[in-house]
C-alpha cells in the first residue's frame, strides 16, 4: 500500500509538504503547480514554523474544524506543531509526520486517498 512518506525525498526529491500533497494529487485543490509551490514550506519554513507536512494537510482539508483536529493529533503523536519542536522532541521522524497527515485527511475525508 503506498504511503505519503514514499514521495518525501524521494525520486522528485519532494519536502514533507509535496509529499503530502503530491499524495493527493487527484483533489482539486492540488496541481503540479500547488506542489510546486509548497516546495517553500519544507524544513520548518511554513507560517509561524509549523510542520510542511501539517501545512500542506491543512490546504488539502480546507476545514478549520478538522485542522484543529489535526493539529491536537499532532500535539499529542509529535509533541507539537511546530517542526523545529517536533524534531527537538524526537517522536516522529519527518517521514512519520507525513504519513500522519496524510493519513489523517484520508481518515476524515474519504475522497481523498
Amino acid at each position: 500500500m503506498a504511503k505519503a512518506s514514499d514521495k518525501f525525498h524521494g525520486v522528485e526529491k519532494y519536502n514533507c509538504a509535496q509529499a503530502v500533497l503530491k499524495f493527493f494529487e487527484t483533489h482539486p485543490a492540488v496541481s503540479p503547480d500547488k506542489i510546486e509551490e509548497f516546495k517553500q514550506f519544507g524544513g520548518g519554513r511554513a507560517p509561524e514554523g509549523v510542520c510542511g507536512a501539517l501545512y500542506a494537510a491543512g490546504h488539502v482539508l480546507n476545514n478549520e474544524k478538522l485542522l484543529a483536529e489535526l493539529k491536537e493529533t499532532f500535539k499529542r503523536e509529535a509533541g507539537s506543531c511546530c517542526c523545529r519542536e517536533i524534531k527537538e522532541a524526537g517522536r516522529l521522524s519527518c517521514a512519520e509526520c507525513v504519513d500522519l497527515a496524510a493519513d489523517f485527511c484520508s481518515k476524515k475525508n474519504k475522497n481523498l486517498g
